[in-house]
Formats: C-alpha cells, sequence, structure tokens
C-alpha cells in the first residue's frame, strides 16, 4: 500500500507541474542536468535554488578573513560545498 500511496502523490505533484518526482526517501539522490533539478532525500531542490545557493557560498566565502583561522576554515567549507555542487553537474555532464 505504501508503495502504490508514494506512486499517487509523486504522479499528483508532477501533473500539477512539480516535473518528474524522486520516487521517495528510499531512492538515491540524482541530479537532472536536462532541468538543473536536484532530487534529494524526497526534495525537488531547482536550479535556480541551487544557483542561489552558489551565490550564497561565493558571498560568505567573500567575506572571510583568510588571517584568521577560524575564518579561513569556513572559507574553506564554503569552497567545499561550491566544488561539489561544480562536481555534480560536470558528472551528470559526462554521462
Amino acid at each position: 500500500m505504501a508503495d502504490t500511496r508514494s506512486d499517487l502523490i509523486n504522479q499528483l505533484a508532477a501533473s500539477m507541474g512539480a516535473g518528474d518526482y524522486a520516487k521517495t526517501r528510499f531512492e538515491e539522490s540524482r541530479y537532472d542536468a536536462e532541468t538543473g533539478t536536484l532530487y534529494c532525500d524526497g526534495y525537488v531542490i531547482s536550479k535556480s535554488v541551487i544557483d542561489e545557493a552558489i551565490q550564497h557560498f561565493k558571498l560568505m566565502q567573500s567575506k572571510c578573513d583568510m588571517n584568521d583561522p577560524a575564518s579561513r576554515h569556513m572559507a574553506l567549507i564554503y569552497k567545499t560545498a561550491l566544488e561539489g555542487i561544480k562536481k555534480l553537474r560536470e558528472a551528470d555532464k559526462k554521462e
């Protein structure tokens, strides 16, 4: 019953314009290069949200003082997030 219910919810969401939904929490995360959408843990993360995240991490990284160890550490965390998004997009283009 759970599979039928989740399929019905996903079909309803897709018919209302949400696009192709990732099945549910049991499906691996995936990136759709065609739409720029990330499907992750039951969330649909649009290209515009991903672009906002990139801009946010770039802004936060630029505010870090590289002379301060704690601030430099945060800059590396932001850089890691940016590189992760970049690699996600590149990996899907290669496939």
